[in-house]
């Protein structure tokens, strides 16, 4: 018996939400999916409502997670560095233009 592996064809990389893995048809991000999971506790079916998309996308996004976690896990640390530039300059710009 031998065991077919696949990586799911509902998870694409392109152009779309800066290359970022999501979920395909969709503008919704492993790693939005990932936060909802992981940080806000959420369950599967809890994630498939609030994003209106199928518990099977769910996991879907969640395999690529387990499969590529350095690589949304990076992508997660650079948008969060990117976030907090942007705030720092942004709060530069508000002090000096008073």
């Amino acid at each position: 018996m031998s065991l077919l592996k696949t990586e799911s064809k509902r998870i694409v990389k392109d152009k779309i939400m800066g290359g970022s893995a999501r979920i395909d048809g969709t503008r919704i991000r492993v790693r939005d999916v990932v936060e909802k999971y992981i940080v806000l506790g959420k369950s599967p079916a809890e994630i498939a409502d609030a994003f209106r998309i199928s518990v099977s996308d769910v996991h879907d996004a969640l395999s690529y997670y387990y499969r590529h976690t350095n690589e949304v896990e990076s992508d997660i640390k650079n948008d969060k560095a990117f976030i907090e530039d942007f705030r720092k300059k942004m709060s530069k710009h508000e002090i000096s233009s008073r």
